[in-house]
């Protein structure tokens, strides 16, 4: 009654019924499958370039300092057939120059053949022709035009893409700056409470607070050796001490054999002059001649 679309109706059925007209009337049923076979009823339809339609124009634009392999466009088509009928080709079926661009087969990629040259001209057509595989074939076309131009940029959309890559790496960058300047200042501080620290406890010592020398001596840290020297009729005790990394002293204490008392003295030899004079001040307050102060400096 009608035709069918393999595109809308693949198969249908149909319940048929044999009577006879006999008296009882006898009858038998049976289902028919009806399968739509697929024809190549349509044609490729253009899809990009969106403006292009069956037949129309396509304006592209390239500099004229493109090498071969350029890609100047893509053209994009669909057929609304099923299986291979729907398979589709591109080719140039007509172009001003056919040595300087192709179309390939299956993508429909438009691209230089070779690089630009000064006698090609600024304005190129190409006619390219969309084939199905389907029997009969049916085909479509679309004309594109291209215009070289000296000095042409990429694309916008390129370049905006690539701006905002280079933003999104600057963005990260900075990050990773701002990150490490934050690691720096965090382990500073801390190590700075940390020296802090071990000054405030060990405030006893040299490290903060800087003690007189009265109050190294009184340190009972410090290493101090005694002798004992009996040679003679003068006995003396003689202590030695001081702190390894400076100047050391050693410092003795002379005792009558038939003295009651013991008398310790520290002399610091600043200078000779003050050496002679604590000498002598002491040799006035001396009981009896038996008595002797020495005092001699030993460096390490």
């Amino acid at each position: 009654m009608h035709s069918f679309d393999y595109e809308k109706l693949k198969v249908f059925q149909i319940l048929v019924q044999a009577k006879d007209q006999g008296s009882p009337s006898l009858s038998s049923n049976a289902t028919v499958h009806v399968f739509i076979l697929d024809l190549n009823d349509n044609a490729p339809a253009v899809i990009y370039p969106s403006s292009a339609g069956l037949g129309s124009l396509s304006l592209q634009r390239m500099p004229r300092s493109a090498k071969a392999a350029h890609l100047v466009t893509k053209v994009t088509a669909v057929d609304a057939d099923s299986g291979h009928n729907a398979w589709i080709s591109y080719k140039v079926a007509e172009a001003t120059d056919a040595s300087l661009f192709t179309v390939n087969q299956y993508t429909g990629e438009v691209r230089t053949k070779r690089a630009v040259v000064e006698q090609d001209d600024s304005s190129q057509r190409l006619l390219i022709e969309i084939r199905d595989d389907g029997d009969p074939v049916q085909s479509a076309t679309v004309t594109v035009s291209i215009l070289m131009e000296d000095g042409l940029h990429e694309p916008i959309l390129d370049i905006r893409h690539k701006a905002a890559e280079s933003s999104g790496k600057t963005g990260r960058l900075a990050l990773y700056l701002i990150l490490s300047l934050a690691s720096v200042s965090v382990l500073s501080l801390v190590t700075f409470l940390i020296l802090a620290v071990k000054c405030v406890k060990s405030s006893r010592g040299s490290c903060c607070v800087r003690h007189s020398d009265c109050d190294d001596y009184k340190n009972p840290n410090r290493n101090l050796q005694i002798q004992l020297n009996t040679d003679g009729p003068i006995k003396y005790v003689e202590v030695l001490g001081g702190d390894m990394m400076s100047q050391s002293q050693s410092f003795r204490s002379c005792m009558s054999p038939m003295s009651e008392y013991s008398d310790f003295t520290l002399i610091k030899p600043s200078s000779t002059s003050d050496f002679k004079e604590v000498i002598s001040v002491l040799d006035a307050s001396l009981p009896d001649s038996t008595w002797t102060f020495e005092s001699q400096q030993v460096r390490t």
